[in-house]
């Protein structure tokens, strides 16, 4: 009898195909035509030219100045700070494909940040239902101009007035103590006595997601009167405040559009953004701007306008936003409105609000300028002044063209010279930094270390592959002994004679195919792949050479540190027999480095 069989693709191939390399790449970055490839401004790192290379025929999306990339997995993983079974289930999502489910055995255990998520989930649950029977919450958000459906859109509730209500829902639920304390949702004020209290209490409710939409935590805003105006979840296993942004999940989309974000300080200006059709829109919660924040906005934008309170402690939370900010290339524009915040602003003409963010305002150097007391700037004392804030935001730019433009706008309110400027700028101590680390974003390079993303030999491999002719110098090459260039080795070595000399013909280990086609990306970027095949012999030998000589430095390097240790420890047969090897490998050194 003839039976049919029913093929299914490995999802992940599946997502692939689905999911053009280019296509996920161009949802945050411009991309620009190279040849058979794609450029664009890598965003893994202050890039300035377009750094990144995007390979269709490969799949791959690299760059090569910070060696930062890969397929669509890894591209995802990386912008989106997501491991490799989230970004599977988001592309999966995108794409359509259906993930296999996974058997789950009975009374098998979750993990403990599901557990923690779906406690988080069940208390938003309980504060949604309460916020329906609390008149006092409802009439709130009523006067602040917050309806029906933007409460349910963003999940607001109501936590009881209660030390206890919480705590004693969730236990009901099946939840521990310690996974209730771990959510962030009680406190235990005293070890010894064992008590445990709700965190939030008689406090309006506002969720708080990560950049997956999951609930992370909570932040809290009074209902009563002489407690703290707003606390926040405490930090565990979901939340980390330094790293989370109000409304990012609600706005990536729309940012990565407009290529823009707006950063304002609270929940209720988050909301008052999206009632007048501003949705790219974000707010810090529970701590001030970090770098953390800074990289989070730039995976999806290249540009932060700040809308923060008009009052003095906003303007300074604005000055050190635009350090943070600028620190990680993005640009820093500032909107400034009549009213106290947007909350305000939207109750009193949501139009005039939405004209005014849409119009992006300035760049934030220029209204800086813009603000100063042009009566004040007349006497060296007044200038002094204006200089000693506008000298570290000028350090803080981090193109010399665009730090050039603004010199030559703080000389001329100044009525000084560049050249003055300059001076002044060269004198300037140190630049103002995160509180959690240094904000001046660079390439991290080790001093006198090779920073090519590939071995000598490693490369050679590459070479052989794009030129089937010398295969036969595989023998003049000492093999490889571990890692991904002895399964290269092996893998080109396993080909029978005349066999096609093709990626995807080479038997090599699954994990190492991703760095394959980056390899014949990074040949193909330093053309290296259109040589004659005279040229290519010369080449291919050439490099072979150069990674025998780089492979026995190495193996002279361990066996110099195998000697030194069993000197210091005594072991006089080892140390005979390890001179002996250190010997031998020298002479092939020596012969390496005269042929």
């Amino acid at each position: 009898m003839l039976r049919w069989c029913t093929l299914t693709m490995d999802p992940v191939e599946e997502i692939k195909a689905r999911l053009p390399i280019e296509e996920l790449v161009g949802q945050y970055r411009q991309l620009t035509k190279k040849g058979r490839n794609f450029v664009c401004l890598c965003p893994f790192h202050n890039d300035t030219h377009p750094s990144m290379v995007v390979s269709p025929d490969k799949g791959i999306a690299y760059c090569f100045a910070c060696n930062a990339g890969g397929d669509i997995f890894s591209f995802y993983q990386s912008i989106e700070g997501v491991d490799f079974r989230q970004a599977l289930k988001d592309l999966a999502e995108r794409t359509g494909v259906a993930l296999p489910e996974t058997p789950v055995a009975t009374g098998a255990k979750k993990d403990e940040k599901e557990r923690l998520r779906d406690c988080l989930e069940s208390a938003q649950n309980m504060y949604r239902q309460k916020l329906k029977e609390h008149s006092v919450a409802l009439q709130y958000l009523g006067d602040r101009g917050v309806p029906a459906q933007q409460i349910e859109e963003f999940g607001l509730g109501v936590a009881p007035d209660s030390f206890s209500e919480t705590y004693e829902h969730l236990l009901k639920e099946g939840f521990s103590r310690s996974e209730i304390l771990g959510a962030g949702l009680a406190v235990q004020k005293d070890l010894k006595e064992g008590r445990i209290y709700d965190r939030f209490r008689n406090r309006l409710m506002f969720p708080i997601h990560d950049a997956q939409g999951r609930i992370v935590g909570f932040g809290g805003r009074t209902l009563g009167e002489g407690d703290a105006k707003y606390i926040n979840s405490s930090e565990g296993p979901l939340y980390n405040k330094s790293a989370i942004l109000y409304g990012y999940h609600a706005a990536k989309e729309a940012m990565r559009s407009a290529q823009r974000a707006y950063m304002v300080e609270g929940y209720f200006d988050v909301l008052a953004c999206h009632r007048s059709g501003i949705h790219n829109v974000v707010a810090v919660s529970g701590t001030a701007l970090t770098s953390q924040h800074a990289k989070l906005l730039r995976r999806s934008c290249d540009t932060v306008v700040l809308c923060l309170d008009q009052d003095q402690a906003g303007r300074d939370a604005a000055e050190r936003a635009f350090h943070i900010l600028s620190a990680e290339g993005l640009h820093v524009r500032s909107v400034a409105i009549v009213q106290k915040d947007p909350a305000e602003a939207a109750q009193q003409d949501p139009h005039a609000l939405q004209a005014a963010l849409e119009s992006a305002g300035k760049p934030y150097i220029e209204s800086v300028l813009e603000a100063a007391d042009t009566s004040a700037i007349q006497s060296a004392e007044g200038k002094r002044m204006l200089l000693q804030r506008v000298l570290p935001l000028l350090a803080s730019v981090p193109s010399a063209v665009e730090q050039e433009h603004y010199l030559g706008m703080v000389a001329a309110a100044l009525h000084t010279s560049k050249t003055a400027l300059y001076e002044d700028l060269a004198r300037l101590p140190g630049r103002v930094q995160d509180s959690s680390e240094s904000i001046v974003a660079q390439v991290p390079v080790e001093k006198g270390a090779h920073t090519q993303p590939f071995s000598k030999v490693e490369i050679a491999l590459g070479l052989l592959l794009l030129y089937p002719s010398c295969r036969p110098l595989i023998r003049e090459l000492i093999e490889p002994a571990e890692g991904f260039a002895a399964s290269f080795y092996a893998a080109i070595a396993a080909l029978p004679a005349g066999a096609e000399m093709q990626p995807d013909a080479l038997d090599i280990a699954p994990e190492y195919q991703e760095r394959l086609n980056v390899l014949l990306l990074f040949c193909e970027e330093h053309n290296m792949h259109n040589w004659s095949e005279v040229l290519a012999y010369t080449k291919v030998r050439k490099q072979c050479a150069c990674a025998n000589h780089e492979n026995l430095q190495h193996t002279l390097r361990g066996l110099h540190d195998k000697l030194l240790e069993a000197q210091q420890q005594g072991r006089g047969t080892d140390e005979t027999q390890i001179k002996n090897q250190y010997q031998q490998v020298l002479k092939l050194a020596r012969l390496a480095a005269s042929g």
